[in-house]
Formats: structure tokens, sequence, C-alpha cells
């Protein structure tokens, strides 16, 4: 007999296997032995032939359009693995980023270390020499403030004790103990659009409760409304703004107020207008005014 499978000839009736292939042989014997039954179904004709055959090609695409479907926990498991694949990869990444960081400390330790093991003379005296470094910047930096008020200041007419000087000149180098006796020193600040007379007093005196006494030197001032357009005059003696302030306050009811001199043409609308944020309770007394007299004004 010939094998079915490989189609190797010549084969013993006998034997149960191929020789060649090791196809069992004993199925094929069997198939072979069944007798032939004779088709007892009438042929069809005409167009039941037809629809037989579409039947069979349509039968034939439905099955291969189900064979060829491809199960749908198929696309879930691609989609696993792909995620699977995508997680490691950032994880990876991740992972390596970590690492490099790691190093970099590894190595900033090693230099502080290093640093650390060093003999402390060394450091020493690299620490003296950058203090020698920054005393010297800072003389230079005296020398250069010394310079520019030089050629800055200048002398009002009328009034030769008066000078003018920045903010900048005023705070880097604030004025010491001058003319604590005789006629009292003036200078004149020019403010600016962030100014207020609190932080102008804080920056002349120390403290911006000294605000009163810029007010005692410049009663045109108007309190809410400092700014550029305004340069006032303020005492170069700090000690003697202190004993001015003194003079010029008092206590009521706990609260402090301004002895504010009434002057020519002052009308009460007018001072509060100028120095109060609290119109309703603003001024100590209620008195007709009269040029000279003393006007109490609370402070804020």
């Amino acid at each position: 007999m010939t094998c079915p499978v490989c189609h190797f000839e010549h084969i013993p009736r006998e034997s149960d296997s191929c020789p060649q292939c090791d196809s069992d042989l004993v199925c094929f014997k069997l198939l072979e032995a069944l007798p032939d039954v004779p088709d007892s179904t009438p042929a069809p004709s005409g167009n039941a032939d037809k629809q037989t055959v579409g039947r069979e090609a349509s039968g034939s695409h439905v099955g291969r359009t189900d064979k060829s479907k491809i199960p749908w926990f198929v696309f879930v498991l691609v989609g696993i693995i792909l995620t699977l694949f995508c997680f490691w990869g950032y994880t990876d990444h991740r992972f390596g980023i970590m690492e490099s960081k790691v190093q970099k400390i590894d190595t900033d330790m090693g230099q502080v270390k290093n640093i650390v093991n060093m003999n402390p003379n060394i450091i020493i005296k690299q620490i003296e020499a950058g203090t020698r470094q920054i005393n010297h910047l800072e003389k230079r930096v005296e020398e250069l403030v010394e310079r520019t008020k030089e050629n800055e200041l200048k002398s009002l007419p009328g009034e030769p004790e008066i000078e003018m000087v920045s903010k900048t000149e005023t705070i880097s180098k604030p004025p010491g103990n001058q003319n604590s006796g005789g006629t009292p020193c003036f200078k004149i600040y020019r403010a600016k659009d962030e100014d207020s007379l609190w932080t102008i007093a804080r920056d002349l005196y120390g403290s911006g409760t000294f605000y009163p006494i810029l007010l005692e030197n410049n009663p045109d001032l108007h309190i809410y409304s400092i700014g550029s357009k305004d340069s006032m005059r303020y005492l170069c003696d700090t000690t003697r703004a202190a004993q001015v302030y003194k003079t010029i306050i008092g206590h009521k009811q706990n609260r402090p107020f301004w002895k504010y001199r009434v002057r020519s043409g002052d009308t009460r609308k007018g001072i509060i207008k100028r120095y109060c944020l609290n119109q309703k309770d603003c001024l100590v007394e209620d008195k007709p005014l009269e040029p000279g007299m003393t006007m109490g004004v609370f402070l804020e």
C-alpha cells in the first residue's frame, strides 16, 4: 500500500505505520475496508442546483468568516502585554534618573568630606581671605558713597544750612548726633511714590512712630497722599528729633495726639482732610480755631 500522508510506496499490508513518516496506517486500512454506499439522494435540477450551490458557497464563506475571526481575549492579552511593556520602560527610565541623582549626591558628599578632612588651618586662612575681600569692598562702597554725596550736595538759596540729599544716601549713612546745640540742622528728603510717612520716619529716625516730627516741620503735607511730588525737611540730629517728639506728642484717653499749631487760614475741615483718616473722631477738642493756638490731632 501507499502512505496517504507522505506517499511512500510499497508498504506491506501488515505494517501498522509508515516506515518513512511513522504515520498510523490502521485507520486508513479500516476506511478502505468499508463498502461504498450509493448516493440515494436525487440529483437536484435547475434552480435547486443553483440554490444548493449558493448555500454551499455562502456556507463555505460563513465558515471562512467564522474561522477568520480572532477571539476577543487575544486583543485583551495583547493590550495587557503592551501596557506591561510601557510600564516597564517608564519604570526603567525613572530608575535611571534616580540612579544618576544618587551618583551626583554621592559625588557632592565626597567633595564635602574632602573639604571637612582638610587641614583646619587652610580653612581658616580661606575664611580670613574672604573676610579681607569683604572689608575691602565695604571701604570701596563707602568711598563711592562719599564721592556721590560730594557731587550731589547742593545748598538751597537763602538757607545755607539745608542740603539736598537722596534717600539712598540718607539710609546708607544715617545722620549722627551733630549740632546738638544751637541752630538745628535740616536736610531735604525727596519722596518716592512708594513712600509713606511711616517708612520715611523709620529710615531717617529708626522708627516709624516719629512721623509726627515730619508733620511738625512740614505742616502742608497731606499725610495719606505722599508721593514723588513731595519734598520735606527733616532734622539731621536724631537726638534732637527725639526731644522734639516728646514736646509735640500728648496723650488723652490712652491715645497719642499731635499738638498741631493752628495757622492763619486753617479750618477744621482742612485740618481733618490733611491729617485724619477717621473724620468723625480726629480732633481732641471741638473749639473755635485761632492762629497760634494748639489743636490736638489724634494719631492713627
